[in-house]
């Protein structure tokens, strides 16, 4: 068997994700929603949809522009904003209090390109890392790359993802989160190192032009089966 290509094909595992909380680095995006509360002296309690300009709108406050925003930058940005008109939002003597959370989400359109079982665009959960964002792509084919996975974004090299030490060891990589319009390559596998006899793990690796491979191969041998 080819190492940890099996691991992206179970691509109905992911609608629990529909009640995690949003990662920090999560920018709010047309098509969001925004449930907006206030507390203590002055109470409300509202929704907003951030609209294709990037903005929404309150009949008191006017137009508010947030996308690109985290929640919370979003949230200081509000606050500043509704103090304009709720006073005691801010100063010594603050009484009022907001909170804001998301309702509805997007959907991301994500390229996923090269060695990839299903290649095309897909729109996938707004919270998709690289790892999650195969899985609803449908995997990576065997001839692809593991440990050479580049994010492109606003056409530059982002990231290149080395998915080997999540696989063995449950280390996630940096730089995974995935953002609208991003372009996932995976490159053809440069290399196949095979590992058999008395290991738990026999099968197809890939190495790296460096031979770190050695590390990995020393990772698997040390399940040796009695």
């Amino acid at each position: 068997n080819h190492f940890g290509y099996d691991f992206f094909t179970r691509r109905d595992s992911l609608s629990f994700w529909e009640n995690l909380p949003a990662p920090p680095n999560y920018l709010l995006g047309p098509g969001d929603q925004l449930v907006l509360s206030l507390w203590g002296e002055t109470q409300l309690r509202q929704t907003y949809d951030i609209y294709r300009d990037g903005k929404i709108y309150d009949e008191k406050v006017g137009l508010l522009y947030l996308t690109g925003k985290t929640i919370e930058d979003g949230e200081q940005y509000l606050i500043d904003q509704f103090s304009r008109v709720y006073a005691t939002l801010k100063g010594r003597n603050t009484s009022t209090f907001m909170d804001i959370s998301l309702g509805q989400l997007r959907s991301i359109n994500v390229n996923f390109v090269g060695e990839v079982t299903y290649p095309g665009v897909y729109p996938v959960h707004p919270f998709s890392t690289v790892i999650t964002g195969l899985i609803q792509a449908g995997g990576v084919d065997t001839s692809g790359s593991l440990r050479n996975i580049e994010i492109k974004r606003d056409g530059k090299n982002h990231s290149i993802i080395d998915l080997y030490d999540y696989l063995l060891k449950g280390d996630l990589p940096k730089n995974i989160q995935l953002r609208d319009q991003d372009v996932v390559i995976v490159p053809v596998r440069s290399s196949t190192v095979t590992v058999d006899s008395a290991v738990v793990r026999p099968g197809y690796y890939e190495s790296k032009p460096n031979n770190d491979y050695m590390k990995y191969a020393h990772e698997i041998k040390k399940y040796v089966i009695p």
